[in-house]
C-alpha cells in the first residue's frame, strides 16, 4: 500500500482512491424500490440485489467514509495504522463531487518520527478534479485526461447492473439479522459473505481494467454489513474488515440526504492554477487560504432540483 504526501501526483492518486471509496458506496447504497403497498422483500439476498438498481438511481446523496489500514506487517513496523476518513456531497446523476479528505499517519510512518495530519479539500466536476492546497489556500486543476473528472465508462445503470450480477452469485450468501436503528431511521441489517474469487473474477468488468490471474488470486474472502432503511430501500451504512499481503483495512461507509439537492461548482479562478493550460507560474501572487471549507460552501452553479423522494423512515423505538 502506498500514501502519497504531497504535489500533483497526491492529488490525482487520491482522487483516484476516492472515487474507487464512491464506486464502492454507491453499488451497495440503496435497496428495493421504496414504493408504497409493495412488500420489503425478506430474502436478503433480493434485498441486496433490489438496492443495487435504487442507489444508481439516486439523484445525490452525503457520503462519509473512514478507512483504517494497518500496514505494520508491509512496512515491518510495529504501529502501522493510517487513517483516512472523506466526507462530500455527491451528485450521482451527473458523477460531480464536492469534500474533504484526512489521513492521519502514525509517528513511525509519518516521516522523521513525527506523525501528521494531511487535510485536503477536492472538487470533482464534468470536465475536471481541483485539489486545494492546505498550506497556500490555492487550488489545483486537473482537466480531464490528466486525472480530472469521473465521466467515460459504464454508467451507473451499467454498475448497476454488474454489481447485481455479482450479488446473484451462488458462490456470495447472505444472511438477514435483526432490524437495527440506522442513519436513515429503522434499517434491516443484512451479512454479506463475500468470497474472493467470485469478486475477483467481477472486478475487471466493472473497473474497465482485467485483473491478471495473480492478482485476483490475491483478493481473499471477507464479510460485509449492510444497513437499509426500511422506508426508503436505501442503505445507510456498511462496514467490513479485509486482510491481505501483510496490510488489513476496516472500512465504514454511511449515507445521508438521499435525494437532497447539492451545490457543486469549480473554485475562484483566481485561486486556481490550472495543469492542464500552463505549467508556468504555479503559485504565484500572494492569496491567503480559503475561509470557508468546501461542505460549507461548494459553489452556486450547479443546483440540482429537490426530487420527490421517500422519507426516511423513522428511528427504531
Amino acid at each position: 500500500m502506498t500514501v502519497a504526501m504531497s504535489g500533483a501526483p497526491t492529488g490525482r492518486r487520491r482522487v483516484a482512491w476516492l472515487a474507487s471509496v464512491l464506486i464502492g458506496a454507491v453499488a451497495l447504497a440503496a435497496c428495493g424500490d421504496g414504493k408504497g403497498g409493495t412488500p420489503r422483500p425478506t430474502d436478503p439476498r433480493q434485498i441486496l440485489v433490489n438496492a443495487i438498481g435504487a442507489t444508481a438511481a439516486l439523484p445525490t446523496l452525503r457520503l462519509h467514509a473512514e478507512v483504517v489500514a494497518n500496514i505494520g506487517g508491509l512496512v515491518g513496523q510495529g504501529n502501522g495504522a493510517v487513517t483516512m476518513g472523506f466526507d462530500a456531497d455527491v451528485d450521482l446523476a451527473t458523477r460531480q463531487f464536492a469534500g474533504r479528505s484526512t489521513t492521519q499517519m502514525p509517528q513511525n510512518l509519518g516521516g522523521n518520527g513525527v506523525a501528521f495530519q494531511q487535510v485536503s479539500d477536492i472538487i470533482v466536476t464534468t470536465t475536471a478534479t481541483f485539489n486545494r492546497d492546505s498550506q497556500t489556500g490555492r487550488w489545483q486543476k486537473f482537466p480531464m485526461g490528466m486525472g480530472g473528472g469521473l465521466g467515460g465508462g459504464p454508467t451507473n445503470a451499467q454498475i448497476a447492473t454488474m454489481i447485481a450480477n455479482l450479488a446473484s452469485n451462488p458462490s456470495i450468501t447472505f444472511e438477514l439479522l435483526d432490524a437495527a436503528s440506522c442513519t436513515l431511521g429503522t434499517c434491516d441489517h443484512v451479512l454479506a459473505h463475500i468470497d474472493g474469487q467470485t469478486l475477483a473474477a467481477g472486478l475487471g468488468p466493472l473497473l474497465g481494467v482485467p485483473l491478471d490471474q495473480a492478482s485476483q488470486q490475491q483478493i481473499p474472502s471477507f464479510n460485509v454489513d449492510v444497513l437499509v432503511d426500511q422506508a426508503t430501500s436505501v442503505v445507510s451504512e456498511l462496514r467490513t474488515e479485509i486482510s491481505m499481503q501483510g496490510t488489513s483495512a476496516r472500512i465504514l461507509v454511511s449515507v445521508s440526504n438521499p435525494g437532497q439537492p447539492v451545490q457543486i461548482a469549480p473554485p475562484p479562478a483566481a485561486l486556481t492554477d490550472d495543469f492542464g493550460a500552463n505549467f508556468q507560474n504555479i503559485g504565484g501572487g500572494a492569496i491567503g487560504p480559503v475561509e470557508t471549507t468546501i461542505l460549507e460552501e461548494v459553489g452556486n452553479e450547479l443546483e440540482t432540483e429537490e426530487p420527490a423522494f421517500p422519507e426516511p423512515s423513522a428511528p427504531a423505538p
